[in-house]
């Protein structure tokens, strides 16, 4: 079930998500896919994102300061990228117990899930 208990509303606002119809579209279809998908990466197969990558703190700074501004979560974080546009979506996975969670952390607007340096060099 997808939750928002663990999003970052001080830096990601919704109301910049509600001020996007796409943005709001996408959003919806990644709702739904949670529901009955078995693994982020089936997430791809009903057409969600471009790309869906897990975000670890020992992959690169990008994937650090991540974690560090969600304030290193306990689940596995997967980043979804839209291609050609600044819209992501970072969320976490959480299944024990026959009890499955989809933690909804970020809609990402405007990059800023990208380190300052690389948004200055767009």
């Amino acid at each position: 079930m997808p939750c928002f208990s663990n999003y970052n509303f001080n830096h990601f606002p919704v109301e910049d998500l509600y001020s996007n119809s796409t943005a709001v579209i996408k959003v919806k279809q990644l709702i739904s896919a949670f529901i009955d998908s078995e693994s982020p990466y089936s997430l791809s197969e009903k057409g969600i994102g471009k790309e869906i990558k897990p975000v670890r703190p020992n992959d690169s700074g990008d994937s650090k300061e991540l974690i560090k501004l969600l304030s290193s979560p306990q689940y596995p974080i997967f980043r979804i990228d839209y291609g050609n546009t600044a819209f992501r979506i970072v969320f976490g996975l959480y299944n024990e117990n026959n009890k499955k969670f989809a933690y909804i952390l970020a809609f990402d607007m405007t990059h800023k899930t990208l380190p300052q340096r690389r948004r200055q060099r767009k």
